[in-house]
């Protein structure tokens, strides 16, 4: 059973659920839509899009993104139950509430990549502090609070993502060489820098962590060393043991969960003009993904 919904264009460019009209019973045999996945799209990927995951439903969530970049809509996070949605405009950071079309922000002027908690009750994201020459982490509470004087920001790190608890997991230089992301790390609850490695490589980089629903797994792009992209890889977060590759690609980063835990999507060729999005099952092996979107980038996925 599913709601049937009206929308209208809302102030914040996004379209808002505005009323619930009619209660649909999907025709036997018919397997309901239980996710969806939010991406960047458009010419110059100045708007939001969004996309069941079996392929359908495609639609177009913003209205007013524009190529030039103070304009654009980059860098979607949403929430496990895919209420709340943090995005960039430029380098201004905000969350939208999918349900009421509330949208809190800017929370930061100064964002390079924006992440939500899987609980939608933290937002973070990276910033470049010019006088030390690197990137942090600053978190936040995504109502809004706790801005300015509360935030909280830690350095060096170039990718990150929250923990199932609302902790932050950092690309870190792991004791290998500096400044480079050479493992994933759990920072210390008081900001004071890495409490543990949850995963390291030394004969590669690092990059993009993402926690399975269940705790169990640890997703994150393996690339060749200076490189952002690579191959998707999972790690068992408990152990830090490799656990399997899930593709051969060479320019695959970004992985995210579907909300069940059973698949992840990521982008294939982020840095080009038509960058793809796949999805693959978690116990697929390499050439099992599935293309998903043929031009889209900076995939995330919520129910």
């Amino acid at each position: 059973m599913f709601v049937r919904r009206l929308y209208r264009r809302s102030r914040t460019g996004f379209a808002t659920v505005v009323m619930a009209v009619a209660v649909v019973v999907p025709a036997a045999g018919a397997r309901a839509v239980s996710s969806v996945l939010v991406y960047s799209c458009g010419r110059a990927f100045e708007n939001l899009c969004q996309v069941n995951p079996d392929g359908s439903g495609r639609r177009q969530l913003t209205t007013d993104g524009a190529a030039r970049f103070p304009a654009r809509y980059i860098s979607p996070s949403l929430s496990r139950d895919g209420r709340k949605l943090a995005y960039l405009r430029g380098y201004r950071l905000f969350v939208l509430d999918r349900a009421t079309g509330k949208r809190t922000g800017p929370i930061s002027n100064e964002a390079l990549l924006a992440r939500i908690s899987p609980d939608g009750r933290k937002v973070g994201d990276l910033e470049n502090f010019v006088s030390v020459n690197s990137l942090a982490v600053c978190v936040f509470n995504s109502n809004g609070t706790g801005h300015k004087s509360g935030r909280d920001c830690v350095g060096s790190t170039g990718s990150f993502g929250f923990t199932n608890n609302d902790r932050v997991l950092a690309s870190v230089s792991a004791g290998f060489s500096y400044n480079y992301n050479k493992g994933i790390c759990l920072l210390a609850a008081d900001g004071t820098g890495c409490q543990s490695y949850i995963a390291a490589d030394a004969a590669h980089d690092l990059w993009d962590p993402a926690v399975s629903p269940n705790g169990k797994l640890l997703a994150v792009t393996r690339a060749t060393p200076t490189h952002v992209q690579g191959a998707i890889v999972l790690y068992d977060y408990a152990t830090g043991r490799l656990v399997r590759q899930l593709t051969n690609g060479t320019t695959d980063s970004g992985p995210v969960w579907s909300p069940d835990g059973s698949h992840l999507a990521f982008v294939r060729g982020a840095m080009t003009n038509s960058p793809r999005i796949y999805t693959i099952s978690v116990h697929g092996r390499a050439g099992s993904e599935r293309q998903l979107v043929a031009k889209g980038r900076a995939v995330t996925w919520g129910r």
